[in-house]
C-alpha cells in the first residue's frame, strides 16, 4: 500500500477512534426514539460507476462508516501519437470511508481508501491509415506489427477526500446522497507489445518503447481522478 493510502487509512482509523469520546458527549442531547435506525444502504451512479454502499451511523448527527462498490464497462476509442486504439474501460473498486458531519446536518467531509481493480486495454486499428501503423516516425505495415496492444493498469490502493451531502440524523426511510471528491491514484502504469513478423526487430523494439514511453507521458493527467457521485439511500 503506498504511503498516500496508509496516511488515508491511518486518518480514518483516528476518526473511528474519536467516534465513542464523541458519542457520549452527544447522548446527552440525542433523542432516544434515534437510536433504532443507523443502519443504511444506498445505490449510486456517477464517474465510478453503478453501485451500492452500505453505512452505519457510529454517532447521530456527526459521524458514520461507509463502504461501497461500483463497477461498470465501456468502450472508448482514444488516439496517441497518431496511432488510434480501440479502449475497453473495465471500472471496477471498493472504497472504506469515514463521514464527518462538522454541523450536524446533511454536510460531511469524507476520508478513506479506494481499493482499485479498474482496468484499462487498448488494441491498435490500423483501418483509417491504409493498414499501416506510424510507430515513433517510422512506418510498419499491418503484418508487421500484428496484433498492437496496450494495458493500462492503476494502483490497488489509493486515498480519497471529499465532501457530500446525506441525511446524519436516526430517522428512519429514504433521503438522496451525493459525493464530490477525488481519489489521488498516482499516474496509471502502461505496456505496449506486438504480435507481428518485426516484433524481434530491434528497430521495432526501440520504436515501441519510445511510443510506449509516449502513451505513458499522455497518462500523467490522470494522477487525480474525480469523483462524482449521486443516489437514493434508505436509513432503516
Amino acid at each position: 500500500m503506498s504511503s498516500r493510502a496508509r496516511f488515508a487509512a491511518s486518518l480514518t482509523a483516528a476518526l473511528l477512534a474519536l467516534a465513542p469520546a464523541v458519542h457520549a458527549a452527544d447522548a446527552a442531547d440525542a433523542a432516544p426514539a434515534e437510536e433504532g435506525h443507523r443502519a443504511d444502504l444506498a445505490a449510486v451512479i456517477g464517474t465510478e460507476g453503478i453501485g451500492g454502499q452500505v453505512s452505519w451511523l457510529f454517532v447521530p448527527h456527526a459521524l458514520a462508516l461507509r463502504v461501497g462498490a461500483n463497477g461498470f464497462n465501456y468502450t472508448h476509442d482514444l488516439t496517441s501519437d497518431n496511432i488510434r486504439y480501440v479502449g475497453k474501460l473495465k471500472l471496477s473498486n471498493q472504497d472504506v470511508l469515514v463521514d464527518w458531519h462538522p454541523f450536524a446536518g446533511w454536510f460531511r467531509l469524507s476520508t478513506g481508501v479506494v481499493f482499485d481493480q479498474n482496468r484499462l486495454k487498448l488494441t491498435g486499428d490500423a483501418t483509417d491509415s491504409g493498414g499501416t501503423y506510424e510507430i515513433n516516425g517510422n512506418t510498419y505495415s499491418a503484418a508487421q506489427v500484428g496484433t498492437l496492444s496496450a494495458a493500462v493498469k492503476f494502483r490497488a490502493a489509493a486515498p480519497y477526500v471529499g465532501i457530500g451531502w446525506s441525511d446524519s440524523s436516526t430517522q428512519a426511510g429514504l433521503h438522496f446522497v451525493a459525493d464530490v471528491g477525488v481519489v489521488a491514484q498516482g499516474t496509471p502504469k502502461a505496456s505496449l507489445s506486438a504480435t507481428g513478423s518485426a516484433a524481434s526487430n530491434a528497430q521495432f523494439q526501440s520504436d515501441l518503447r519510445q511510443e510506449q514511453a509516449k502513451l505513458q507521458d499522455s497518462l500523467d493527467a490522470f494522477r487525480w481522478y474525480p469523483v462524482i457521485q449521486l443516489g437514493l439511500g434508505y436509513r432503516f
